[in-house]
């Protein structure tokens, strides 16, 4: 296997010499021109595999209905209240609420179809509402660590219908006068009163606020937290996937695979692999009676010699009604990302080694989904939202359900601010920073990042010892964790019961990521902030004094 995890000795020597979370943190602007991009802005883009990013982006659906069709075309002569950049689901979400609540938004972006397939816990999309947007729900997921180790995760799950969830938004949206502009945004020209959003066309949108919501293509139009006082650089999530049929499955068919972790794309065991777990099995009892077994010889160890560098993937499937598949091959993270040709090749090798043959192929999806890093600056003048916002979950790459749940209490913030006196564009997306990353928010998302930092650096072994530690957990807490809903207090009791259900080379493991990686130290800080800041010794306040009041000595 080619592709080895990467040192991050630099990123550990940087956080190591600095007093991160001392003074005031400041932010400073990536997209300012003649400025070096930075390599967390390159990564966000796609780093090397921007390629197949374009290529998934600029993918068509003709069964989508196109913007223009819906939606009434811009006025450029009048001043918007919101100009949402960005006409994905985060930013058509956005804009419907906010039209909803009175709202003159124009929604400005290029004219696409949704392309990306979405999985959600069907829970999370009944709470919000949208469950009649879902094309098909399994009642339980399964999940494969080892040969012989199956785990059942008894939640539904369900797959998202693109077509479905783009005409209710835009149903929203037409129903609340929101206007369009299709073109492609180049940049935002900040004022107090009145910003400019100006396209590569020369078309130009005036509006009080602008709201990002264009992905992680909308990196470039945000300003993040200092990177050098954060010490941590963007990873990502990669997945290479197809729809298909296929002429077996041998998959339960009623069930969602969430995680197959085995090393059938290896090639060693071509055509063999659905025999694997018996002989593993029946190697194990030899090596009992042998007198015992050793380190790496049970069950489930066997064949992971020469492993400890490689970079784990899982495969993700999805029996569909009509009789298609929909088969991925994904790194939960990485840094580099796991490149799309490799993980293309691991996926051919798992289904040579399971005896599964395309019959036909329908079409080929290449994910790309940037983690962690800095969060967005709260100090700047225009706000984001989704993954623009840093609302994907860095521990799993969930993003579509927080950012749809989300998207009504942001446009309530940013209304209150549009009613004040003397309202400027920092006072309006003051308020809607507040409830995207207040304090308690940016706990929570310490701990997330720690934690996807450590599967960043876990072999194959340790992830499957993660992941089997993980679902056996109370099912309030790894639900809770996966949907983003444990309070920070709530999260560290989430830590406890892991660190007491986990097998004692995995406790070893976090007590050596807390102790040394940068992602505890900043964890650590950002949890005692608030704290540290209320015992910080103030200055004492110079008094005035009249000379009627001086006491003589």
């Amino acid at each position: 296997e080619p592709h080895q995890h990467q040192c991050v000795a630099t990123c550990v020597d940087m956080a190591m010499s600095m007093a991160i979370g001392k003074g005031c943190r400041t932010c400073r602007n990536v997209v300012e021109e003649g400025k070096k991009t930075s390599a967390n802005r390159k990564t966000r883009r796609g780093g090397r595999e921007r390629a197949h990013v374009k290529k998934q982006a600029d993918k068509m659906d003709r069964t989508q209905t196109p913007i223009r069709e819906k939606l009434r075309a811009a006025n450029q002569d009048e001043l918007a209240d919101v100009a949402v950049v960005g006409c994905g689901p985060a930013g058509v979400a956005l804009a419907s609420e906010l039209g909803r609540r009175g709202a003159k938004v124009t929604l400005v972006g290029p004219d696409a179809p949704f392309v990306n397939n979405y999985g959600v816990w069907l829970d999370e999309f009944q709470e919000i509402g949208m469950e009649d947007c879902l094309e098909q729900v399994w009642d339980s997921a399964v999940c494969y660590t080892r040969e012989d180790k199956e785990l059942e995760v008894k939640r539904p799950y369900a797959r998202v219908c693109r077509k479905k969830l783009r005409d209710k938004l835009l149903q929203r949206c037409e129903e609340t006068n929101v206007t369009f502009l299709s073109s492609m945004v180049q940049k935002v020209e900040d004022g107090t009163h009145e910003s400019r959003v100006v396209c590569v066309d020369g078309n130009q949108i005036r509006a009080k606020v602008v709201a990002v919501a264009a992905g992680a293509s909308g990196a470039d139009l945000i300003q993040y937290e200092d990177e050098a006082e954060h010490a941590l650089a963007v990873a990502s999530q990669t997945a290479y996937g197809i729809e298909c049929e296929v002429d077996s499955y041998p998959w339960p068919k009623d069930k969602m695979l969430f995680m197959d972790f085995r090393r059938h794309h290896t090639g060693l065991w071509e055509g063999t692999a659905l025999r694997r777990r018996e002989e593993t099995g029946l190697m194990a009892e030899q090596r009992q009676e042998q007198g015992g077994m050793k380190v790496g010889d049970a069950a489930g160890d066997t064949h992971l010699w020469g492993t400890e560098k490689e970079v784990p993937s899982f495969l993700y499937a999805m029996p569909m009604a009509d009789g298609k598949v929909f088969l991925e091959e994904t790194c939960l993270v990485a840094r580099p990302g796991l490149p799309f040709d490799v993980l293309k090749r691991r996926l051919e090798g798992r289904l040579r080694a399971m005896n599964i043959k395309v019959t036909r192929l329908h079409d080929e999806e290449w994910s790309y989904i940037p983690m962690g890093g800095p969060l967005p600056c709260t100090a700047q003048q225009r706000i984001a939202f989704g993954a623009a916002a840093g609302l994907v979950h860095p521990a799993t790459g969930y993003s579509i359900a927080r950012s749809l749940k989300e998207a009504p209490a942001v446009a309530e913030a940013l209304m209150a601010g549009l009613g004040q006196a003397d309202a400027t564009a920092h006072t309006v997306t003051q308020c809607g920073w507040g409830v995207l990353w207040s304090g308690e928010r940016k706990r929570q998302a310490s701990f997330h990042i720690f934690g996807m930092e450590l599967l960043a650096q876990l072999s194959l072994k340790e992830i499957n010892e993660f992941f089997e530690t993980f679902f056996i957990l109370p099912e309030k807490l790894w639900r809770g964790f996966l949907s983003s809903k444990l309070s920070s207090l709530e999260l560290l009791g989430f830590a406890l019961v892991f660190f007491a259900y986990a097998p004692n080379t995995m406790r070893f493991k976090l007590l050596e990521h807390l102790g040394k990686h940068p992602a505890g130290r900043l964890m650590i800080l950002t949890y005692t902030a608030q704290l540290r800041h209320s015992v910080e010794p103030q200055e004492p306040a110079e008094v005035s004094v009249s000379p009627q009041q001086r006491v003589p000595l």
